[in-house]
């Protein structure tokens, strides 16, 4: 396999050349993906050699309030402070309607910088 090597972006026309050309690699991409996808459907795992194309299991839990209580409860019984363990989600955090000053006297903001790209 070859990998595109390109030059430093020196100018805003590269730039958004460059841009253009992620978007179309990372459309092709997208449809090949959806392609492996389909034939795994019908076929099972795709062995490359290197890596296996196939499904993998990701589990998640959600709890009602009772069943989060009990929880809490239970992390206490065992020795765990519920505090270290449970956290509240950035989402529900913003389901608050707080601004950020009200919340920096209880918590750490924490911020991630993620490159992307967005639909203006």
């Amino acid at each position: 396999m070859v990998l595109a090597k390109t030059e430093e972006v020196k100018s805003m026309d590269h730039a958004i050349n460059l841009g253009k050309e992620i978007e179309r690699v990372e459309a092709a991409l997208k449809a090949m993906k959806a392609e492996l996808k389909a034939f795994v459907d019908v076929n099972g795992p795709v062995d490359t050699g290197d890596v296996i194309w196939d499904y993998s299991i990701s589990a998640s839990w959600s709890f009602n309030e009772e069943g989060l209580k009990e929880l809490a409860q239970n992390m206490v019984l065992e020795g765990v402070n519920p505090w270290k363990v449970l956290n509240i989600t950035a989402s529900n955090l913003k389901k608050l309607g707080w601004d950020d000053t009200i919340v920096a006297k209880m918590g750490e903001k924490k911020e991630t910088r993620r490159f992307s790209s967005r639909k203006k």
